[in-house]
C-alpha cells in the first residue's frame, strides 16, 4: 500500500465513522475557458478518488459541482482552481436533507389492505415497499405485465423487471428497457420511474397514444436496479451511490454499476480505488446486478429496439458513446431522436434537456450500461437520461419533483420509441439479425 493510498484510507475511514453532511457544502465552479476545463480535469484527476462529485459538465460554459466538507473547503485555493470562480449551490447539505427527510418518506410499515397504503406515488419510498408495489401492479394487471425475476444482490434482495405489453401485440414484438435506481442516491429515478409504470397500465385501453404504443412494443422496465445500495441510502448514508458488494478493503464497500459493464473496462472516468466513488469492481461484470442486465438484454437481443438509463441530475438527454470522443457512425439519427425526445419535454412539462453526445455534455467515463448495450449487442439506441433537476436541490429532490419528472419520462421516452419505430432499421432484419447471432452471453 503506498503512502498516498494509506492516506486515503484514513480519511475515507474517518467519513465512515460519522455520515453527517452537516456543514457541508455544494460549490459550482464554472468553466470560462479552456484553461479553466485542463485545470479542473486536472484537479479531478488528482481528488476524484476522495471527493463527492455530484455533476460535471466537462467544457466551455459547462460547470462541476462538488460536495466539500469544511475541512476540504481550502481546496478552493489550490493552484488548480485559484482562477475558477464558484459559487454555493447547497449552503448545508445537512440542514437540507432534514428539510426534505421531513416529507420526503412514505409510509413503509407492511400493508394487509389491497389499496396502495404501504405505497406512496408522492412521496419516495424504500426498496421492500417499491417490490411489493411492483407484485401488487403485477397482479393487478395480469393481462398486461408479467415480472422476471433476474437475479438476486449480494445480500439477497430480488432484481426485478416489470415486463408491459398490449393484448394486441404481434409475436416478437420490438422490445424496450428502461432502468432506474443504477446510483443509489438517485430516488427520484426510482419513484419517478415507477409511476412512469402506473401511467403505462392505468393508461392502456384509456389513452389511444399508450394503447397504440403497447400493443406494438414491449417494455421491460427495471425501476431498481440497485436495491441494497438503495437500502443503504435509506437506513444509513443518503449520498451512497454504489451497491453493496465487499471490496478488498473491509471499511470501502460497493461497485459503481455504471463502471462494471464489459465495455472498455477501467478506463477514463472509472478507477480501480475500492474506496473510490468510482470503483469499477475487481472485473467486468463481477456485480449480480451488472450481470443480470446483461443476462436478460442479451436474451432479447434480436428484438431489442432502444436502451434508456435514468439518472439524475442536470435534465440532459445523452446519446452514444461515453467511453471516446470518437463519432458514431447513426449520430445523426441519434440527435434526431433526441432533438425530438427534448422537444416533447419542453411542450408537456415546459423543462428545457439539453442534448448531445455523453462526452460532449459531461465527461468520458469507461464500463458504461448504455455503451455496452450499443456496441456489443447491437442497439443503436441507447441513450442516459439525466433528470432533474439543475443543481438547486441536486441528488436531494422533495417529493414534488415526482409527478412533473415521470412526466419528463413519459413524453420524452415514448416519443422516442415512437420515432425510433419508424426508422429504417428499427427491427430485426436479416441482416442485424446475422449480427445478434455474433453475440453471444459470455458469463
Amino acid at each position: 500500500m503506498t503512502v498516498r493510498e494509506f492516506l486515503l484510507h484514513l480519511l475515507l475511514l474517518c467519513q465512515i465513522v460519522s455520515t453527517s453532511y452537516r456543514g457541508d457544502k455544494v460549490y459550482r465552479l464554472s468553466l470560462s475557458t479552456e484553461v479553466d476545463v485542463k485545470d479542473i480535469l486536472s484537479f479531478i484527476t488528482e481528488t476524484r478518488d476522495y471527493l463527492d462529485y455530484w455533476q460535471t459538465e466537462l467544457h466551455v460554459g459547462g460547470h462541476v459541482d462538488v460536495r466539500l466538507s469544511r475541512q476540504q473547503d481550502e481546496l478552493l485555493s489550490s493552484h488548480h482552481l485559484r482562477n475558477i470562480s464558484h459559487t454555493v449551490q447547497i449552503e448545508d447539505v445537512q440542514k437540507l436533507l432534514n428539510k426534505v427527510s421531513h416529507y420526503g418518506r412514505g409510509r413503509t410499515k407492511r400493508s394487509t389492505s389491497d389499496d396502495e397504503a404501504d405505497y406512496s406515488y408522492t412521496r419516495f419510498n424504500n426498496p421492500a415497499a417499491t417490490h411489493r408495489e411492483m407484485y401488487r401492479l403485477a397482479a393487478q394487471y395480469p393481462n398486461l405485465t408479467r415480472l422476471v425475476g433476474v437475479g438476486s444482490t449480494h445480500q439477497g434482495r430480488p432484481l426485478l423487471v416489470m415486463e408491459i405489453v398490449g393484448l394486441k401485440k404481434e409475436r416478437n414484438c420490438p422490445m424496450v428497457w428502461v432502468d432506474g435506481g443504477l446510483h443509489a442516491r438517485e430516488w427520484i429515478t426510482v419513484a419517478a420511474t415507477m409511476l412512469f409504470i402506473k401511467k403505462l397500465l392505468e393508461g392502456y385501453g384509456t389513452d389511444p397514444y399508450i394503447t397504440d404504443m403497447l400493443d406494438s412494443t414491449k417494455f421491460a422496465i427495471q425501476p431498481l436496479a440497485n436495491p441494497d445500495g438503495y437500502a443503504y441510502s435509506w437506513n444509513s448514508e443518503r449520498l451512497w451511490r454504489k451497491n453493496r458488494s465487499p471490496t478488498s478493503v473491509a471499511w470501502c464497500k460497493g461497485v459503481d454499476l455504471n463502471r462494471n459493464f464489459d465495455i472498455n473496462f477501467g478506463g477514463q472516468g472509472a478507477s480501480d480505488f475500492s474506496c473510490s466513488e468510482i470503483y469499477n469492481g475487481p472485473n467486468a461484470f463481477s456485480e449480480h446486478e451488472s450481470k443480470g442486465i446483461a443476462r436478460y438484454l442479451s436474451s432479447v437481443r434480436h428484438k431489442l429496439l432502444g436502451y434508456f438509463s435514468l439518472h439524475s441530475y442536470g435534465q440532459m438527454w445523452l446519446t452514444p458513446l461515453s467511453y471516446t470522443r470518437k463519432k458514431v457512425t447513426d449520430r445523426t439519427e441519434h440527435l434526431d431522436v433526441a432533438h425530438i425526445a427534448t422537444r416533447k419535454i419542453k411542450e408537456a412539462t415546459g423543462q428545457k434537456y439539453s442534448y448531445g453526445p455523453a462526452t460532449a455534455l459531461m465527461y468520458v467515463t469507461s464500463g458504461d450500461s448504455s455503451d455496452w448495450v450499443y456496441s456489443e449487442l447491437n442497439c443503436s439506441h441507447t441513450y442516459g437520461i439525466e433528470l432533474g433537476d439543475m443543481g438547486r436541490y441536486g441528488f436531494l429532490l422533495p417529493p414534488s419533483h415526482i409527478r412533473p419528472t415521470s412526466n419528463v419520462i413519459l413524453s420524452g421516452v415514448l416519443a422516442a420509441v415512437e420515432v425510433i419505430a419508424a426508422g429504417p432499421d428499427n427491427l430485426t432484419t436479416p441482416r442485424r439479425q446475422r449480427k445478434y447471432k455474433r453475440r453471444k452471453w459470455r458469463n
